[in-house]
């Protein structure tokens, strides 16, 4: 009788030979089950020695990658019972050749391509029921899984989209626009109107969040239908400025750019005279994208600053103001001429009298201190925002000059100072109009503040603990957790929990182009490297992150990754 060999590669890894399972203390050596895991998923089920040295040992030399391969082939046959489970002949590795082999993927993938064949509805969910969990998910951020698990990922999308299971599509990408068009008709054909607009609110902030864009034309049409249909209440304010911000940006997605004007300040209208602090964030960078685009932003932003500080308003108008100041700091251009134009502002809101608006030009001002290496001064003239802020009664703008603060003293040496002051920044980020901005930029500090490795690695738990139970965080605010918290994890020695947080930094990214973050990413990308013992790559990166950082004129940071690299090219 031929000898079997069962092999689960979704939902995890499992293995059974002849029906007994392989235990899991079998695999100590990590490389051998690496080895039977990229056969397994492997086309045939074989692989040249090369691609298997190059995807697992990508930075050592051929001869002691090679050394590894057999040493890894060897612990992988004995794991599994017989001399040939992995045999090499020339250049090729077959797994179990000589018996009969069963992966699950293939069963998955045989049954897919029938069912879409077929184009029977039922068939699709059958298949898809077959589904058992993303491809090898405890080994989803090493680089030669994302190949495979986009493919086999990209099948299921397929099967649950033919069969009409858009709810759990969603799950899967919850960007798919049209499988949230689908579930909005469906609530409106059973009379569910409520639901169809909740559930375009859904699908507008994760766009705004996740992908930077917002929903296309045949949404929002669908959406305005929506609205128009009878009922009890007419549209509340957040759902008109929803209508508004949804269609300034498709008309910044298509470059008209004075249409995407007036509907963002219809939006910002309707945030301001309803409180509503989200769509005011909102309205407020998609006018600063709008500016940037035409080349206008200090204009927009002086001439906003201008007219809040002369006229009486309540604190959320600087809740928004505290928005467009972020996306100056933090955009593509960096923060040249931040100083400047901070002493503009200082001017304008000192001759109004006005203590919010020189919260605000101090906060500027201190960002920037911060940013350009001089944290006395950071220090110093965070104080002096966070005082104003506390006469003008404007809990947002003390959370944001506390954290800041928090972070210069950090970075001076004084995490004691920076934990006080992150213990009083962070019940009023909670309590704020905008704590989906604020509160996990407070946690990001207390990552960088927390003296040693294992108090880092308590506040990033912490932080994912909130992160779960948030009904929507800001992902751009986000960044500087999640650089802290890849970085924490590295240089504690776990480069795998560090990859999650660094795969959502380059996500994110890829949202904002250009701007410091680009340069941290460079720069985590080195720890982690480092945290794997391949020094040669992370002095590379180091070296790029240092150029990037010079470039943006960030002295700390370049003078950090220098450092870092030398010594490791000194050992």
């Amino acid at each position: 009788m031929r000898a079997t060999c069962q092999v689960r590669v979704l939902g995890g890894f499992a293995v059974a030979v002849d029906g007994r399972p392989v235990p899991g203390d079998v695999w100590r050596n990590r490389r051998a089950a690496d080895v039977v895991k990229l056969l397994a998923v492997a086309p045939d089920h074989r692989l040249h020695r090369e691609q298997v040295m190059d995807r697992l040992w990508p930075d050592l030399p051929a001869d002691a990658a090679g050394a590894n391969l057999r040493k890894a082939v060897f612990y992988a046959r004995r794991a599994l019972g017989r001399a040939d489970a992995v045999r090499c002949e020339g250049r090729l590795l077959t797994l179990w050749p000589g018996g009969d082999l069963d992966v699950d993927l293939d069963r998955f993938q045989r049954a897919a391509d029938a069912a879409l064949a077929s184009g029977d509805a039922e068939r699709c969910a059958l298949a898809a029921a077959g589904y058992r969990g993303g491809l090898l998910v405890d080994d989803r951020y090493e680089c030669w899984v994302a190949e495979p698990h986009e493919k086999v990922e990209g099948r299921y999308a397929a099967l649950l989209r033919a069969a009409g299971d858009w709810e759990r599509l969603l799950d899967l990408d919850e960007t798919d626009e049209q499988a949230h068009r689908a579930v909005m008709r469906r609530h409106l054909a059973a009379g569910r109107r409520g639901e169809a607009l909740r559930q375009f609110d859904r699908l507008r902030r994760t766009l705004r969040e996740r992908i930077g864009v917002g929903p296309d034309a045949e949404t929002v049409e669908l959406y305005e239908s929506a609205l128009s249909l009878d009922a009890a209440e007419p549209p509340s304010p957040a759902q008109r400025a929803a209508v508004a911000l949804a269609n300034g940006l498709v008309a910044f997605g298509r470059r008209h750019l004075a249409e995407a004007e007036r509907l963002a300040r219809q939006a910002r209208v309707l945030a301001l005279d309803a409180d509503l602090g989200h769509e005011l964030g909102e309205a407020s960078t998609l006018l600063a994208l709008v500016a940037h685009a035409r080349g206008t932003w200090h204009r927009l932003f002086r001439e906003e600053f201008a007219d809040a500080v002369r006229h009486p308003s309540r604190p959320v108008v600087y809740d928004a103001h505290l928005c467009l100041q972020e996306f100056y700091l933090y955009g593509p251009e960096g923060h040249d001429g931040a100083e400047s134009f901070g002493r503009d502002l200082l001017d304008i809101a000192s001759r109004a009298g006005s203590a919010a608006g020189r919260a605000l030009a101090y906060l500027l001002l201190g960002e920037f201190a911060l940013l350009s290496g001089r944290l006395d001064d950071a220090v110093t003239t965070l104080g002096e925002s966070l005082g104003e802020a506390e006469r003008a009664g404007c809990g947002s703008a003390r959370s944001l000059a506390l954290e800041r603060r928090a972070e210069a003293e950090a970075r001076r040496g004084d995490p004691a100072a920076a934990r006080a002051d992150l213990d009083e920044a962070l019940p009023l980020a909670r309590s704020s109009r905008i704590p989906s901005h604020l509160v996990i930029r407070v946690h990001g500090v207390r990552v960088l503040a927390a003296g040693t490795l294992g108090g880092a690695l308590g506040a990033i738990r912490e932080a994912e603990r909130w992160l779960t139970e948030a009904p929507h965080v800001c992902d751009p605010c986000s960044m500087g957790f999640r650089i802290a918290a890849a970085t924490a994890c590295a240089n504690a020695g776990s480069p795998s929990r560090a990859r999650p947080h660094l795969a959502e930094a380059e996500r994110i990214s890829g949202l904002w182009q250009g701007g410091p973050w680009t340069a941290a990413l460079w720069e985590v990308r080195a720890e982690v490297r480092r945290a794997q013992g391949q020094r040669t790559r992370a002095t590379a990166l180091f070296l790029e992150a240092a150029e990037r950082f010079a470039a943006m004129r960030r002295p700390l940071e370049e003078r950090r990754c220098r450092a870092a690299a030398a010594s490791l090219s000194d050992r």
